[in-house]
């Protein structure tokens, strides 16, 4: 029982893929006219009622003659409406018959089989005797009630309506009948081309269903199939297979197959930082670590009997230990830089270089803002990049010159410079300035991820960062766009 349900959900699931859901958006378009051909039947049934009223007040306008109609109005009548007509007296013989020398209105083509109309006609024959008084609708006619029958001819090919209405005397006697026969012809004539029309309509919508699922299942199932597959590999750790025919399409797999290749590149971006930031830190942490355990080794051989080295080696721990606890603390400030996923939030940029601005740094900082400052960001991280800039700047400025802050509103979001006066930096320094653990002095304690953390900032909020020397001045600068 388990399985048999398992399969039939495994079945279900299949079912479910966007191929079969587009078959069966089609397929219930092609039954519209499958339902037009049922309602068909309804409307034939509607229209051989409304033929046999008409028979009806055919054989009340002949039935104001009375018994004594002329056979000549008869045969008139019958031509121009193609319906026999018949007076039949109280005994149910003939008396006067429209066709008593064959159909007046000449031979009637039958309802055509196929899409054309060259089906051969039916001979026109001359009626053959027939017993009416024992018919049904004759019998009732003569015993005063109205009666109706429908036979059928030629293998069911031609359907016949009789319709009997008795001729009453001044005294309320049956006098005589009027018999009327009326061929189908006209409302199968009229069915068939309904039919066919629907008929039509139906083979028509079938091939455009299928070339419809056909096409939709090449230019939307099949992508999204590649696009699964490549995130499987991805998943995987697996060479993935190009996308570049869906990246150019302009409609929504297009923009989904360009969203995965940036995602694909996102995650190799990050595979690369992390294999990176793993070596750099294992080279960072190294030297210190060689240094502790040189000088432990040391002070263990016997270096401790002296005072002078003592103290030297226990300095180098101490120094040794500040620095691994420097890069400890940057290391946590750039994962938390990086990894911040919270919520973005109107910041005044302006108030948090002002904020910085007033801490107590070796030189003075100066804060000027130009423009609206105001973005939607993540305060705390746009705090720490400007921190980290203006950190950066008072270490190297000159005695008794200012660093400058300067926050710019730009389209979108915001530009933050901080100059100082003093040394310019080399081509070769600014290409690698802002790369983890590079700085220029590291024998006075720099950490090398000042401003690596002032670019994952600015990367966070679609920015980018930069440094320019000209006349004596260094301004490094990012910028950070509002999150949409």
């Amino acid at each position: 029982m388990a399985s048999a349900i398992a399969a039939v959900r495994r079945g279900l699931a299949h079912l479910a893929r966007i191929r079969y859901r587009l078959l069966l958006i089609n397929l219930i378009a092609c039954a519209v006219p499958l339902v037009g051909i049922s309602f068909a039947r309804m409307h034939e049934e509607q229209l051989l009622a409304a033929l046999e009223a008409d028979m009806i007040h055919q054989a009340q306008l002949v039935r104001a003659f009375g018994v004594a109609a002329p056979e000549s109005a008869l045969v008139t009548a019958a031509r121009d409406t193609r319906t026999r007509i018949r007076i039949l007296d109280p005994r149910g013989s003939v008396r006067a018959d429209s066709h008593r020398g064959g159909p007046p209105e000449g031979a009637e083509r039958p309802v055509p089989r196929f899409l054309d109309d060259d089906s051969p006609t039916h001979d026109a024959e001359v009626p053959r005797p027939v017993d009416l008084a024992s018919r049904s609708e004759v019998k009732a006619a003569l015993a005063g009630r109205y009666g109706s029958a429908t036979r059928l001819w030629d293998n069911q090919d031609r359907v016949y309506l009789f319709s009997a209405l008795p001729i009453l005397d001044a005294a309320g006697a049956v006098s005589g009948v009027v018999y009327v026969t009326r061929s189908t012809h006209d409302v199968k004539l009229q069915l068939y081309r309904l039919r066919t029309w629907l008929v039509r309509v139906l083979v028509v919508a079938c091939v455009t269903t299928a070339l419809l699922t056909l096409l939709l299942a090449t230019t939307i199932a099949r992508p999204l199939g590649r696009l699964t597959r490549r995130a499987q590999r991805i998943a995987a750790r697996q060479p993935v297979e190009t996308t570049d025919a869906l990246t150019r399409r302009s409609d929504e797999i297009g923009q989904l197959a360009r969203a995965v290749d940036a995602m694909t590149d996102e995650l190799e971006r990050r595979a690369r930082d992390a294999r990176t930031l793993a070596a750099d830190i294992s080279h960072e942490f190294k030297t210190p670590l060689t240094g502790i355990r040189g000088a432990a080794e040391l002070l263990r051989d016997g270096a401790a009997d002296d005072p002078a080295a003592r103290e030297q080696f226990l300095a180098m721990i101490v120094e040794d230990t500040a620095r691994l606890d420097r890069l400890v603390s940057r290391l946590l400030e750039l994962a938390r830089v990086e990894d911040d996923r919270g919520a973005a939030l109107p910041v005044e940029v302006g108030e948090l270089a002002r904020a910085c601005a007033a801490r107590p740094w070796p030189v003075a900082v100066v804060v000027a803002c130009t423009g609206d400052t105001v973005i939607a960001g993540r305060g705390a991280a746009l705090a720490s990049a400007i921190d980290n800039l203006v950190a950066n700047a008072t270490q190297f400025a000159e005695p008794d010159t200012a660093v400058h802050v300067v926050v710019e509103g730009v389209a979108g979001g915001v530009r933050v410079i901080v100059a100082n006066h003093g040394p310019a930096l080399s081509p070769a320094a600014r290409a690698k300035v802002w790369d983890r653990f590079y700085s220029t002095r590291v024998a006075s304690g720099g950490s090398g991820l000042g401003l690596a953390i002032v670019r994952s900032v600015a990367i966070a909020h679609g920015g980018s960062v930069g440094v320019d020397c000209a006349d004596g001045i260094t301004a490094f600068w990012f910028e950070a766009r509002s999150a949409r």
